[in-house]
């Protein structure tokens, strides 16, 4: 969850990079146009954070490439699973 809120925040924190961010959704169609803020006082809105992140992952990844900005962690097998079996907990949590 802190890589996920540590990228988020380094998307969200500089405002060119966060226009930007939304452009390139814009342009390649992407089902949504925007990241979600976590809130640490419901912690419903960490599953909704998790859950928008995985869907946006692969844009997030490319975004990031283009930036230059290196997390290796996104693209680590035992990461990934990790993270995705968090994304379920919390997904099935919230029903």
């Amino acid at each position: 969850m802190n890589l996920v809120i540590k990228i988020i925040n380094s998307i969200l924190a500089k405002s060119l990079y966060y226009r930007r961010f939304k452009n390139f959704l814009e342009e390649i169609d992407s089902q949504f146009s925007d990241l979600l803020l976590h809130n640490k006082v419901r912690w419903i809105s960490r599953g909704n954070v998790l859950q928008r992140f995985a869907l946006c992952l692969s844009e997030i990844k490319t975004f990031l490439n283009e930036k230059s900005i290196d997390h290796p962690e996104l693209e680590e097998d035992k990461w990934l699973e990790e993270f995705n079996f968090m994304v379920d907990i919390y997904h099935n949590e919230t029903k």
